[in-house]
C-alpha cells in the first residue's frame, strides 16, 4: 500500500498533454515569425527613427557640420513657400477625396441594398478594380483625361474642341483634378463594399420593423440606417483619408512639380543635389508619418469601441 503512494505521482505535479503541445507549438510559431518580424523592425522602425533623427539635424549628412539637436529643419520647411503649397494641396485633395467618395459611395450602397434582382452582379461589377494598383489607376486616368488622352482626341474629332490646347487641363493641374478623380475611382467601391456589409447587419430587421410602424424611408434612413451604419462608414473614411494624404505615386504621376502634395515634396527635397534639403525631407517625412499614425491611432480605438476585432 505504502509502494503504491509512492510511486503514484501527485495530481498537481501532472502536465496534460494537450498543455505541453500547446506550448511547444507557440514557441515554435515564435521563432518562425521571429526573422520575419526581426527585418521589418530593423528595416522600417530602425529607418523611421534614422528619418526623426535627421529631422533634428542629427546624423548629419554634410560633413564638418556639427551635429546639434535642433528644430530648424521643421522651421525651414514650415517657412518654405513650396511646402506651404503642399500642406494646402495634401489637405485639399484628402479631404475633397474623402468626402465625395463616402457620399457618393453612401448613395450606391443604398440603392444597391433596395434592389432585389442581379443584386450579387451590381456587387461583383463594384469590385472589379479594387485590386487593380493606384499606379495603373493612375496611368489610366492621365491616358483618358489628359489633353492629348483619349477623351481629347474624341472630342477634337467630334468638333467639340479644337486641337489638345482646347481640352480643358484635369490632369497635371494646380488644383489636383486628376489625383482626386483617380482616387474616386479607387475608393468608391472601397468604401461602397464596405457600407453594404454593414447594411447586412441587424439593420435590415430595425429597418422592417420601423417600416411595418408606418415609418417613412427619409425617417427611417436618418433615425435608423444611418446612425447604425455611421462608425463603419467612419472608419472607412479614416482610411481613405490616411491613404490619400500619404500616397506619393498618385500625386506624382497626376500632380505637378509645384504644387505638389507633401510626400512629392519630400521626395523632391530628398533627391535635391543640396544635401542641406535633406534634413527638411526628412521633417516631413515625419509629419507625414505623424499625421498617418494619428488616423490609424484613432481607427484602431473606434473598431474597438465598435466591437469588431
Amino acid at each position: 500500500m505504502i509502494k503504491e503512494t509512492i510511486a503514484t505521482p501527485a495530481p498537481f505535479l501532472r502536465i496534460p498533454r494537450r498543455k505541453v503541445n500547446q506550448f511547444s507549438d507557440s514557441r515554435k510559431v515564435k521563432w518562425l515569425i521571429l526573422p520575419t518580424l526581426l527585418v521589418l523592425v530593423i528595416l522600417f522602425l530602425g529607418g523611421f527613427i534614422f528619418g526623426i533623427l535627421q529631422s533634428f539635424g542629427y546624423f548629419s549628412v554634410i560633413q564638418g557640420q556639427k551635429e546639434v539637436i535642433s528644430f530648424e529643419a521643421y522651421r525651414a520647411a514650415l517657412s518654405s513657400d513650396i511646402v506651404r503649397s503642399g500642406i494646402l494641396l495634401t489637405f485639399r485633395v484628402a479631404f475633397l477625396s474623402t468626402f465625395i467618395s463616402t457620399v457618393v459611395a453612401l448613395a450606391i450602397a443604398l440603392m444597391i441594398s433596395r434592389v432585389k434582382r442581379f443584386q450579387s452582379t451590381i456587387i461583383g461589377l463594384m469590385q472589379f478594380n479594387i485590386p487593380i494598383p493606384h499606379v495603373v489607376a493612375a496611368t489610366g486616368i492621365l491616358l483618358t483625361f489628359s489633353q492629348s488622352g483619349i477623351i481629347s482626341r474624341i472630342t477634337n474629332q467630334l468638333g467639340i474642341t479644337h486641337f489638345s490646347s482646347g481640352f480643358p487641363i484635369i490632369t497635371n493641374d494646380r488644383f489636383g483634378y486628376g489625383i482626386i478623380l483617380s482616387y474616386l475611382w479607387k475608393e468608391i467601391p472601397f468604401l461602397c463594399i464596405l457600407i453594404l456589409g454593414a447594411l447586412r447587419g441587424p439593420v435590415t430587421q430595425l429597418d422592417e420593423t420601423a417600416r411595418t410602424m408606418g415609418a417613412k424611408y427619409s425617417y427611417r434612413l436618418r433615425r435608423v440606417t444611418l446612425p447604425y451604419i455611421f462608425p463603419s462608414m467612419l472608419s472607412g473614411t479614416i482610411i481613405v483619408f490616411a491613404f490619400s494624404f500619404g500616397s506619393y505615386e498618385v500625386p506624382y504621376i497626376l500632380g505637378q512639380p509645384f504644387p505638389s502634395t507633401l510626400p512629392v515634396v519630400a521626395y523632391q527635397f530628398y533627391t535635391n543635389r543640396d544635401l542641406a534639403y535633406r534634413p527638411m525631407a526628412m521633417a516631413l517625412a515625419t509629419i507625414t508619418s505623424l499625421v498617418i499614425g494619428l488616423l490609424v491611432y484613432f481607427y484602431m480605438k473606434l473598431t474597438r469601441q465598435d466591437g469588431r476585432p
